[in-house]
């Protein structure tokens, strides 16, 4: 991988693991699981949606790409698709304040599950 893709990397998982820190204190209020899933999940795919943006070519093609094939929407996981897997609002919390997997074949964001913790493999 080259020296700025790991820095990009570097940077979304941090920002990323951050998000666990903001449902815990939310949760810790008094809001409900849903309610901080909806808003964390939100704050992940806006993280998702910037990272990805300033992700070169050919990587940001692929990505794009691989998220529609696999999920329906080139930014990938929602809401929707995480609760059909029936995901419940606090594995819905936990995964979106985890990176995934750290990158795989030189690609930009590396992964592999359906879980929501991360974007995935590309080849």
């Amino acid at each position: 991988m080259s020296e700025g893709l790991a820095a990009i990397r570097a940077c979304y998982e941090a920002a990323v693991r951050r998000l666990g820190e903001t449902a815990r204190v939310r949760l810790e209020a008094g809001e409900s699981a849903e309610a901080v899933a909806r808003a964390v999940h939100a704050e992940r795919r806006a993280l998702a949606e910037a990272f990805k943006a300033v992700t070169p070519e050919p990587w940001r093609g692929r990505l794009l790409a691989r998220n529609q094939a696999l999920y329906g929407d080139p930014m990938g996981l929602g809401i929707g698709f995480l609760r059909g897997k029936g995901k419940s609002w606090e594995e819905i919390v936990e995964g979106a304040a985890r990176p995934g997997l750290p990158p795989v074949d030189g690609c930009a964001f590396g992964g592999g599950s359906d879980d929501g913790g991360d974007i995935g493999r590309i080849p």
